[in-house]
């Protein structure tokens, strides 16, 4: 029966990660965990969540192993052994919460302010000291409930992290103690959530505008050798722009499998073959290409952004990876290793991307690669730049074949537009292509294949909460789980000392 309660709070964590509209049967995964270590010590509750956890990582994470022994280039049984250590990491956040949400819970009840409170405090201290799994957050499984995450608006990921839990806890107080009274505070809390969206108003300096774009997405042949394969990319995207009837066009990162900057020939022969235009366009591009025209150049991810007189008016690159973006003690000695023993390249980076706002008229955006969009834009406080009313997310995520990683990266996106009020774009080939507006709605999401995409935008520029005082929110939940953590001890210690006497 244990073992069966374990599996069942599994599946229920993440379901979601699957199907996103189930978001709800996360709630529900508290109750059998809650169930199963509240009358068991510390010691037998910490190995039960540990499992629950692990069981998590497997449904959610297998995909890893694929991009995992691309980067390695190690044999099977070693992949598996890495990918076994990263599943036993990622549950420790877990078994964790257990065990401090089971200290500071009341002798002969359940408080679910507490169990919230205690969640979000170690979700937050793991992004910032500890952030070696991004995928690994409650919000995640919440990224379908809009009225939840408009409040991430107000303190990211972590705010909608606790509200979620709370619901959760309350479920499980229910649960334990039922009665129909116990309904009154989810009600209020879903009156509360409702309400406060009514009461705020726009702001006043908001510049607003509408703007059609275009999303293109072309899939070149499997099969094809690689002269084939440029030759169809180019007739495809060309024919798609061709017939495209907006002025802003956006493509996936990789469109082109040719180098942009050093190969002539191919680059000649796909503007000769837009040079028939006559409406002026711009066209942001996804390819590989050399940093510079030299033969020995690094070649990388890029965008670029093109006239219709066929001049770059525009490049961004990526020039980092998953692991760069990552904080975790050791991460230098850890990716050195990885560098000069595994023949795995790892960039280091001192801080993310500079998020350069990109100026096509009236567009005013910010280009996320691919992983990028796990990593908050409030979090950049070196080189987050002010002033866009756009952000543009371009992917290649064909590779990895996973929908629970499409969801993943489609959910990470929802909060991006959410936490700075920003209406989003997703241009992915092999995933899900979007627009979700400022609130973290999702307007449009969908798989886009050879085809042409329009998405009519409602563009403005303003400041969220989040963007202007990114830490007040978390600060406060800090500061309240302290004082409960300081009052649980001194409680204990007095207890301890009287029976002594």
């Amino acid at each position: 029966m244990e073992f069966i309660l374990i599996i069942l709070s599994s599946l229920l964590f993440t379901i979601p990660y699957y199907f996103p509209a189930l978001f709800f049967l996360s709630w529900f995964a508290f109750i059998p965990l809650v169930y199963l270590i509240r009358d068991y010590d510390y010691n037998h509750s910490f190995i039960i969540a540990l499992l629950v956890g692990f069981l998590n990582s497997v449904f959610s994470f297998y995909w890893l192993y694929h991009p995992l022994s691309t980067a390695l280039k190690m044999p099977f049984s070693f992949n598996l052994f890495i990918l076994f250590i990263y599943f036993l990491l990622s549950a420790l956040p877990l078994a964790v919460w257990v065990l401090v949400n089971k200290f500071l819970q009341p002798e002969h009840s359940y408080s679910p302010f507490i169990a919230a409170l205690s969640w979000t405090v170690l979700e937050y201290l793991r992004f910032e000291f500890f952030n070696f799994n991004p995928f690994n957050y409650f919000a995640y499984t919440q990224s379908s409930f809009a009225l939840i995450v408009q409040y991430a608006s107000y303190g990211g990921i972590f705010i909608v992290s606790f509200i979620s839990v709370l619901i959760a806890s309350y479920f499980v107080k229910i649960y334990l103690e039922p009665a129909w009274k116990k309904f009154l505070p989810l009600l209020l809390i879903f009156l509360i959530l409702i309400a406060v969206p009514f009461f705020i108003q726009p702001a006043t300096d908001a510049e607003i505008n509408s703007q059609s774009v275009d999303l293109l997405v072309s899939n070149s042949e499997q099969g094809n050798n690689i002269f084939e394969k440029i030759e169809t990319e180019i007739d495809k995207l060309s024919v798609l722009v061709e017939n495209s009837e907006s002025k802003f066009i956006f493509t996936p990162e990789k469109s082109l499998s040719f180098d942009l900057i050093r190969n002539n020939y191919y680059r000649d022969q796909f503007f000769s073959q837009l040079g028939n235009i006559t409406e002026p366009f711009y066209l942001q591009l996804g390819a590989q290409a050399a940093a510079e025209e030299s033969y020995n150049a690094e070649v990388l991810n890029s965008l670029f952004l093109i006239s219709g007189e066929m001049e770059v008016i525009n490049r961004n690159n990526q020039d980092r990876n998953i692991i760069a973006g990552l904080n975790f003690p050791y991460l230098r000695e850890i990716t050195d290793f990885l560098t000069d023993y595994l023949n795995f390249s790892v960039k280091q980076t001192e801080s993310p991307d500079t998020a350069v706002v990109v100026e096509a008229e009236e567009l005013h955006y910010i280009n996320l690669f691919a992983e990028e969009i796990f990593i908050p834009l409030v979090s950049r406080e070196k080189s987050y730049t002010q002033g866009q009313n756009l952000i543009v997310h371009s992917a290649a995520e064909a590779k990895i074949n996973s929908a629970v990683y499409n969801n993943f990266s489609f959910a990470a996106a929802v909060y991006r537009a959410a936490e700075t009020n920003t209406d989003l774009i997703r241009a992915i080939r092999g995933g899900f292509s979007g627009y979700i507006n400022e609130r973290g709605k999702v307007v449009k999401k969908l798989r886009i294949k050879n085809s042409r995409e329009t998405f009519d935008l409602v563009l403005q520029k303003k400041e969220s909460y989040y963007q202007k005082y990114p830490a007040r929110i978390i600060n406060i939940i800090i500061i309240l789980f302290s004082a409960i953590s300081l009052i649980k001890i001194i409680i204990i210690v007095k207890n301890k000392w009287s029976s002594r006497n």
